[in-house]
């Protein structure tokens, strides 16, 4: 009997073991590509969520986005181990008769899900449970805010690898975000989460922050030492997007290597140092460039042109749209919100997708000027 006794301890204490060190064990020897382009792990015990995506290898060892959440509290544990995401559904009526938006199932009655509702209904939201994110809370789920929740429905397709852990000394390698409101008052309460993308959540006007300002002047490049009496082009509109040509203009000026020149030989000069290596082949010199677009050209010029070693990359985490930046972009989006040449159209969005005006690249490249 004794023995039966040791032998289960000793067990109980190794499963202990395995979960409170998954984490770092699965650091050293990530888990290779399963055909999904996200894992996601769970961190219970700092209620954080962390997925990450595929490198170079087939590995899945790139963090692209942190989450705040909430696991089952006392009695209500949410499992350890590693699942694979289920069945979906837009709104689902929960045990305890609320309702929860966009739920993924990562095992049986276990989701993710966003802070629960009192009816299928947008902006009757449980504010008290928003405000206890970040702490053990639900009834095994996970708990995100509802942006988060919708990004894991639309991005995590079943077959999808969830694990979940413990690890109290580290919340994963971008931290554990806080909430988009820290706290909401009875006095804010509307019922809707500050998350919720829905257009007419009013909380997207209470919480919109100086933009990058679309009056602001038209770039006016540092001209070169043998250019400073060079004719500049014709200054667009402030809210006509930026183009190829552009950009390779405002940077063949900001290097100083010569004279005026027309677009297409500003192109070429640009096509020449590899500065537009991320564009189509048959690209468009007068197309309008993405955001993600034009820092990518930034960052190719700081790094090949200039040479500059790039060592502190900042992270997107804090944007909800900061994991849609492109996988090839990303390391010049990090370094651009780094560096604070990017802060966002908003406080939580970085529109990545989104068309550049000559008056935010006239922003950037004075932010740039004073790196």
């Amino acid at each position: 009997m004794k023995r039966t006794l040791s032998l289960f301890l000793a067990l109980a204490c190794a499963a202990l073991l395995l979960c409170s060190g998954i984490h770092t064990a699965w650091a050293a020897s990530p888990m290779a590509g399963n055909g999904k382009p996200y894992y996601i792990m769970v961190n219970r015990a700092q209620s954080t969520v962390t997925v990450y995506e595929l490198d170079e290898e087939g590995y899945y060892t790139v963090p692209v986005k942190a989450m705040i959440c909430s696991t089952g509290r006392k009695g209500h544990a949410t499992p350890t181990g590693t699942f694979t995401i289920g069945g979906r559904w837009t709104w689902l009526h929960m045990i305890d008769d609320s309702y929860g938006q966009y739920a993924t199932q990562i095992k049986g009655n276990i989701l993710f899900h966003s802070v629960c509702y009192t009816k299928k209904d947008p902006s009757a939201l449980m504010t008290e449970e928003y405000n206890g994110l970040g702490a053990p809370a639900s009834l095994g789920c996970v708990r995100l805010q509802t942006a988060d929740a919708k990004w894991i429905y639309d991005n995590c397709a079943r077959g999808t690898k969830v694990t979940v852990y413990d690890d109290a000394d580290d919340p994963g390698p971008l931290g554990k975000p806080d909430r988009l409101v820290d706290h909401i008052s009875e006095e804010e309460a509307n019922g809707w989460d500050p998350t919720d993308p829905r257009e007419e959540n009013p909380w997207h006007e209470i919480l919109s922050g100086p933009a990058e300002p679309e009056e602001s002047p038209d770039p006016q490049p540092t001209p070169g030492p043998e250019d400073s009496k060079a004719e500049e082009p014709a200054p667009l509109p402030a809210d006509q997007a930026v183009s190829y040509a552009a950009m390779a203009q405002a940077l063949y000026s900001l290097s100083g290597e010569g004279g005026p020149t027309n677009d297409s030989g500003a192109v070429r000069w640009a096509v020449n140092r590899r500065l537009l290596d991320g564009a189509a082949k048959d690209f468009d010199p007068s197309a309008p460039m993405t955001r993600q677009a034009l820092v990518s050209m930034l960052y190719r010029y700081e790094t090949e042109y200039r040479g500059r070693d790039v060592r502190e990359l900042g992270s997107l985490a804090r944007f909800s749209d900061g994991a849609s930046v492109h996988t090839s972009a990303r390391d010049a989006m990090r370094w651009a919100v780094g560096a604070g040449l990017i802060q966002g159209t908003s406080e939580s969005t970085l529109q990545p997708a989104g068309y550049a005006s000559r008056a935010q690249l006239s922003i950037i490249l004075d932010r740039y000027s004073q790196l």
